[in-house]
């Protein structure tokens, strides 16, 4: 899909409390996913949680204070009142929390809403909230505790595409989020790493010492014998697009995958989706282009 035959206009439009409604209403029944629903169905209770924890937590301390003042008698009127007090406080931070923890969740609401009508409008697949994915890029290491978010699928020159917003595992770093445009290719190009000039969202692991392009400021890895392809399948074009000065993107090709790596995770950043069409269009014709020169070595052109 070209990026500018794409409608980017709902990213940043204000839907109505109508178009709201209806996209949530069909969120719940289960129509953008069964991880969506059930999303939803459990946001009132973490925002009610997240109160009752923080002002429940304080409130029996001060209970189990004021208590053992009376019990030792060595609580007088003035400090029982100001334990009261503190007693109350406890209770309003509590519904504090509660309230803010509402407001983040009708935020993400609007959020998702926005999304579904971007994808809606370009003829896109959808799910807000997806089954977490195990890709097999480097940077992915199994987590219990993954997420897969604002996913968005399509399909251009007989290829399926997918991008979507991950949660990662560091070692000793708990875990960040990276957005990641995915597609199982139809041809087996090497196996191969690109890291841009400037450092992007994320950096998956080299193929030291094998580096197709020395003395670039990008880095193209692969194995010594397999430059050729390599360079074959990584057009001028897709590496322009990779090695983009402002937004940057690291990208790999694993067990016939290519994966690239964003950094800005932003579901509704124009630019982003702009770059993310953009790289897709590179990768059909650079499959177009390994294919031609497979070919070509066949033939023993």
């Amino acid at each position: 899909m070209r990026p500018d035959m794409i409608d980017y206009a709902p990213l940043q439009a204000t839907p109505t409390a109508a178009e709201s409604a209806q996209v949530l209403d069909a969120a719940r029944r289960g129509d953008l996913g069964e991880e969506t629903a059930r999303h939803l169905a459990g946001a009132g209770a973490r925002s009610s949680g997240t109160g009752c924890l923080v002002g429940g937590f304080l409130a029996i301390i001060m209970l189990i204070t004021i208590g053992m003042m009376v019990a030792q008698g060595e609580g007088d009127g003035e400090g029982l009142v100001v334990g009261g007090l503190f007693l109350a406080g406890s209770v309003l931070l509590g519904v504090m929390v509660k309230l803010l923890a509402d407001r983040g969740e009708r935020s993400g609401a609007g959020r998702l809403v926005r999304l579904v009508a971007f994808a809606r409008a370009n003829d896109l697949s959808v799910e807000p909230e997806a089954p977490a994915r195990q890709l097999p890029g480097s940077i992915f290491v199994a987590n219990p505790h993954a997420r897969t978010m604002h996913r968005v699928h399509w399909p251009d020159g007989g290829l399926s595409f997918d991008v979507a917003t991950h949660t990662r595992q560091r070692p000793g770093q708990g875990q960040l989020l990276v957005r990641v445009l995915a597609v199982r290719l139809d041809v087996e190009p090497p196996r191969l790493t690109f890291h841009p000039g400037r450092r992007g969202g994320v950096q998956p692991a080299a193929i030291l010492d094998t580096d197709v392009f020395p003395g670039e400021r990008f880095a193209l890895y692969a194995a010594t014998t397999a430059h050729a392809g390599a360079r074959a399948f990584m057009t001028d074009e897709l590496v322009a697009l990779l090695d983009d000065h402002d937004r940057p993107m690291s990208a790999e090709v694993v067990d016939g995958w290519f994966l690239a790596y964003f950094r800005n995770h932003d579901e509704l950043d124009e630019r982003g989706w702009r770059q993310v069409f953009a790289v897709a269009e590179a990768v059909v014709r650079a499959r177009d282009a390994y294919r031609a020169w497979e070919g070509s070595c066949r033939s023993g052109g």
